[in-house]
């Protein structure tokens, strides 16, 4: 089957294998062909580059993904989805559908195995709203060695993670590997069902190896963020908190939000 993004051809599928959106995994499946050519045009992938896709669907995005990139893997969770993404996606030699949650996959390892044939490695996903902090989180911890990350996620959420006076412990590890960018807005529109507020597509670009033991250290600063960093590093540093804290050059009464990304880097040095 060609353009399964038309809507019509979502709705044959949907109706021969009586599938709905689940609302337990967050579904919203896109019908509309020219949103989704736009949006692999922002990932700048080819024949030299594996995208990991994170929940396909049925099979809107990834055969358009297929058309450019060498080499598709998709993680699904839903397992109804398998006799529709058989056959929406059974003729296409350079796609591989793994149904697993992705939160459970070995990323490092997976992106280490496809390395081995592929310039680029990437991850492109339509992230569902309520998830959408850990998937990222789980990505960047992970280390593996990606070139990119597109992600479509709740227009709100672009705008804060693409803000630079908003810190979190997520934009802080975005900026610890690389850049992000806002790339372009989704309607509610071209979805079914259709969400209740738009999308937005963001990038990040990975230049950097992840630090593992930032996470630690950004969840106990971030976890008041009313109270000051030396109140809430109380609880990992104990008695040597104020100590760490002066040679580091951070003083006591700052907020969470109030430190550079530089700062936290020199934190993990006392883990």
């Amino acid at each position: 089957m060609k353009d399964i993004a038309k809507k019509s051809h979502t709705m044959y599928l949907l109706d021969k294998y009586q599938l709905q959106a689940s609302k337990k995994f967050g579904q919203n499946f896109l019908i509309d062909l020219n949103t989704i050519k736009k949006i692999v045009e922002t990932t700048h992938i080819n024949q030299s580059t594996c995208v990991i896709e994170i929940g396909p669907g049925i099979g809107a995005l990834s055969e358009q993904l297929s058309y450019h990139a060498g080499h598709v893997v998709c993680y699904e969770i839903d397992t109804r989805l398998k006799d529709v993404l058989n056959e929406s996606l059974g003729e296409f030699e350079n796609i591989e559908i793994i149904f697993q949650d992705f939160l459970t996959v070995d990323l490092k390892k997976v992106v280490e195995k496809y390395k081995q044939d592929y310039q680029d490695v990437c991850i492109v996903a339509n992230l569902p709203y309520y998830i959408t902090s850990d998937i990222l989180e789980h990505i960047i911890s992970s280390g593996a060695q990606l070139t990119s990350i597109h992600a479509m996620v709740q227009k709100e959420v672009a705008q804060k993670l693409t803000d630079t006076n908003y810190k979190s412990p997520l934009t802080l590890m975005i900026e610890s590997v690389g850049d992000i960018s806002l790339d372009m807005l989704v309607s509610k529109n071209v979805f079914s069902p259709a969400p209740r507020v738009d999308s937005a597509i963001i990038s990040i670009r990975i230049h950097k190896p992840y630090e593992p033991l930032l996470t630690p250290i950004l969840k106990t600063s971030f976890t008041q963020k009313r109270k000051t960093i030396y109140n809430n590093l109380k609880g990992l540093f104990n008695e040597q908190t104020k100590n760490i804290l002066e040679e580091c050059h951070i003083l006591e009464n700052k907020r969470p939000e109030e430190l550079a990304i530089e700062d936290y880097l020199n934190l993990t040095k006392y883990l």
